[in-house]
């Protein structure tokens, strides 16, 4: 069975995470405003890397109180990680610039970084599965079932570290709302409304896997290796492993990434030379579900 490693300090991994930086900007502009000449800064990640680059120097001379981002609910945290998914993406030609320099001016909003993970509405980032707040969101009314649950565990390819066919939920943020809710309406996968979300209780004696930052995912990979098919969009490398899925499901039911783990593991790369790993293509704070492990099922309002 895995060994699952202990994380260590949240805020250093999101300073080396180019998404988690971008995000910790997006909060920072959110209550202390926009830079000056700066208009753009709501769309910081669709921008190019010197602009990225003009903005961070701006914020970096900020202050900011400890409590100055409890103003942030988790509900719009999520819909801020969302629309920064879907702004940064790794398919434009200036991808590899914007990262870099978000990397470079990470360190200079630590203390931004040190605050926010003490706000309020960060409270639960970190947390491990809620069984009873997960949601399944759908494009038809049809209930999810047992019976029409068929997945496929081969490799996605083309970077895309999941299993081709599975079920995905995510956890209700607030009274309406989830991360992969916010993902429809802001990410690269968007549909139109409205969204049928059934939330589906998990049952106690579901194994789930936690992923809470590079070195879980990491650990996931090793114990279940399988070379990346493409590597990474972009950048090809014949160093990464992907976890098989097939083998994954012999031993876990479920793969679990966290809100914290989105942050500071999607689009980084871990591990020595030979047997790097990365996450891509989750969006959001979700669960990959091998196995049909649910209980009660109940029909929520729309989304959207």
């Amino acid at each position: 069975m895995l060994n699952i490693p202990a994380e260590h300090n949240a805020v250093e991994d999101l300073l080396h995470s180019p998404l988690g930086v971008l995000v910790l900007a997006r909060c920072i502009i959110e209550v202390s405003g926009t830079p000056p000449d700066m208009p753009f800064a709501d769309r910081l990640g669709s921008y190019p890397a010197e602009d990225i680059a003009r903005c961070l120097q701006t914020l970096s001379t900020r202050e900011g109180s400890l409590d100055s981002f409890d103003r942030l609910s988790a509900d719009r945290l999520s819909e801020l990680i969302a629309q920064c998914e879907g702004d940064f993406t790794p398919y434009w030609d200036g991808y590899h610039q914007q990262a870099e320099v978000l990397l470079t001016f990470g360190a200079s909003l630590r203390p931004f970084a040190t605050h926010l993970l003490q706000a309020v509405g960060t409270a639960r980032w970190f947390d491990d599965l809620d069984r009873t707040r997960q949601e399944w969101i759908s494009s038809e009314l049809a209930a999810p079932e047992a019976s029409a649950f068929h997945p496929d565990l081969l490799p996605y390819g083309a970077g895309i570290t999941k299993p081709r066919g599975a079920l995905w939920t995510s956890t209700t943020v607030g009274k309406n709302s989830s991360g992969w809710l916010y993902s429809l309406r802001w990410g690269e996968t968007r549909r139109e409304l409205p969204y049928q979300r059934w939330r589906l209780e998990v049952l106690p004696t579901a194994r789930v896997y936690e992923v809470h930052g590079p070195r879980a995912w990491q650990a996931l990979c090793l114990t279940y290796p399988t070379p990346s098919r493409l590597a990474y969009p972009i950048d090809q490398s014949a160093d990464l492993i992907e976890p098989n899925w097939q083998a994954v499901a012999q031993d876990w039911d479920g793969v679990h990434l966290s809100t914290g783990g989105l942050l500071t593991t999607e689009r980084v790369r871990w591990g020595e030379p030979g047997a790097q790993t990365h996450l891509y293509g989750w969006d959001a704070e979700s669960t990959v579900w091998l196995r049909w492990v649910f209980g009660r099922i109940e029909r929520l309002p729309d989304g959207g």
